[in-house]
């Protein structure tokens, strides 16, 4: 079994992680790192400790561990894959919705990428001695990770509880979906994303329903102009406030309200 951080702070280093029956020794001691750090598995099992959590590992997934987390590899169990890390200088981009979480990463390659990633991985352990090749290659597995990934269920409520709040919250703008993903430090992307998993619906979603029916209980409900409406469901624009009012509800707010005061 080779460490694959023998060294201070690599550039970029794979190796091979092959392993007969249970194996207990030598296990990765628990250390803080500088470095990203990787697990991938085809098949077996690894059971890694992460700061004060477990995680096991089966065939399949991938694990990414950033800088600063100190983490400890307890016992492999007839594995197959790959283990190393990488620098943040060594990436393309490194603003990649999974490398700007401060927790480790932990996905499920869904079953139509396994083969694909499986052959992507296997490129990036040939390339190794090909920095750019290298770079391309692991810029590419990265952004496959992201299509599969998820966060976990304690985020996915914490995350999508809060949106949820602050969405329907009527003592606070309705925000543009960038602003809101601005707000809790994350991309929209990856907000829609986690906000689609607890519900059902995408946050952008929620938004459009949110400003529909604000506008109808403020039309049906007060003396509001319809440029004070708009205002008030966050869209300045009165046209395309009128634009999109009918689009979803089939008359013009001026139509709406209209039909409410009869």
């Amino acid at each position: 079994m080779h460490n694959p951080h023998q060294h201070q702070s690599p550039t970029f280093v794979i190796h091979p992680l092959n392993t007969s029956g249970y194996v207990v020794a030598p296990p990765i001691p628990k250390v803080v790192r500088q470095t990203y750090s990787f697990l991938y598995l085809k098949k077996g099992e690894v059971l890694v400790e992460l700061g004060e959590d477990s995680c096991l590992l089966v065939g399949n997934t991938f694990l990414l561990i950033p800088p600063q987390m100190p983490y400890g590899v307890k016992w492999y169990d007839s594995t197959e894959g790959y283990m190393g890390g990488f620098d943040e200088v060594f990436l393309l981009n490194p603003s990649n919705e999974i490398l700007l979480t401060k927790r480790f990463v932990k996905v499920t390659i869904a079953e139509e990428n396994v083969e694909l990633f499986r052959a992507t991985m296997e490129k990036l352990f040939h390339s190794s001695q090909q920095p750019h090749k290298a770079q391309l290659t692991l810029d590419f597995i990265i952004s496959l990770l992201s299509e599969d990934y998820v966060a976990d269920d304690y985020i996915i409520n914490k995350l999508a509880s809060r949106f949820m709040d602050d969405v329907f919250d009527r003592s606070q703008a309705i925000l543009p979906i960038a602003d809101y993903a601005k707000r809790y430090d994350v991309t929209p992307n990856h907000l829609n994303k986690v906000v689609r998993t607890k519900t059902g619906k995408a946050a952008s979603e929620w938004v459009r329903i949110s400003r529909l029916n604000y506008a109808k209980y403020l039309l049906h409900e007060t003396n509001l102009t319809i440029v004070e409406v708009a205002e008030r469901v966050g869209i300045l624009d009165q046209s395309y406030f009128s634009r999109f009012f009918r689009q979803y509800v089939g008359v013009t707010p001026s139509e709406y309200k209209a039909q409410s005061n009869r």
